[in-house]
């Protein structure tokens, strides 16, 4: 499986996000646009699909991606239901209900397929080789500070701008 850098390179976001953005285009139009209940149930559940991805993401642990992936196959299946619905309230026709529920199904197929993924030994492997070299950055890092927040300014300099005793003060009384 390709690695990916940022939860837009999934293809289920990408799906999932294409999928809400058409629930957002019919129901701007009557008479979707009319049935409030409605439309804003279909656009927090098509809502929901994407940022759920995105959030498990965010989590680098497979298994807390994993149960975000969880939530989003409820919130798109949940859509899917308020799609059937609005197809026959008449909301869609045959034709965009048949493109809608497709985009779904799609989005639905690769969620499972990075679910599997994200269950497997190699991708727990991948998990601790990427928590490893995060912390080995943090340490390089830390070691190649040479002047962090709570060290001292060199030592001639004084790390308080109140000390009387400074002998590097400018207004100095006694020059």
């Amino acid at each position: 499986m390709e690695s990916a850098e940022r939860f837009e390179d999934l293809l289920t976001w990408r799906l999932m996000f294409r999928l809400s953005r058409e629930v957002r285009k019919f129901t701007k139009k009557p008479p979707a646009s009319r049935d409030f209940k409605h439309r804003d149930q279909i656009r927090d559940s098509s809502d929901s699909a994407h940022r759920n991805v995105a959030e498990g993401f965010g989590r680098y642990n497979p298994g807390e991606f994993v149960r975000f992936l969880d939530v989003s196959r409820g919130s798109a299946e949940e859509t899917r239901a308020l799609l059937r619905t609005a197809h026959a309230a008449g909301f869609l026709s045959d034709e965009e209900f048949a493109a809608l529920d497709s985009l779904a199904i799609r989005g639905l197929q690769a969620l499972a397929k990075l679910q599997r993924y994200l269950r497997s030994p190699a991708a727990k492997r991948s998990a601790e080789r990427w928590r490893y070299k995060k912390r080995r950055r943090r340490l390089t890092h830390d070691s190649n500070d040479l002047n962090g927040p709570n060290d001292s300014n060199g030592p001639n300099e004084s790390n308080d701008s109140n000390d009387s005793n400074d002998s590097n003060d400018s207004n100095d009384s006694n020059d």
